[in-house]
């Protein structure tokens, strides 16, 4: 999430919202977001029912009961214009 804070301005620039996906909790966000020292961009909770959009995007492993890592990118009009994951474990890039 640093990386995509870092690049925030170039996203807003391209009018794209960036947003952050996982099946956890609100509070586990705000505690999450707080340790980073704050997110300036919304954290979504996928929690109910859980994974939901995850799966919408291919992207939630459901053995594992967890989203996979991923970064998605939807332009204004609503087209998916980049999905990817990198597996459990996997580190990615947004800067790539």
């Amino acid at each position: 999430m640093p990386q995509a804070e870092a690049l925030l301005g170039r996203f807003r620039a391209a009018h794209t919202q960036v947003l952050g996906v996982s099946v956890d909790s609100v509070y586990s966000h705000a505690s999450w977001g707080a340790s980073l020292g704050g997110v300036s961009f919304p954290l979504l909770a996928d929690f109910n029912p859980k994974g939901e959009v995850a799966r919408s995007f291919g992207v939630y492993l459901e053995n594992a009961g967890i989203t996979d890592r991923a970064t998605i990118l939807i332009d204004s009009a609503g087209v998916v214009r980049h999905a990817s994951s990198v597996g459990p474990g996997g580190q990615r890039d947004i800067a790539a």
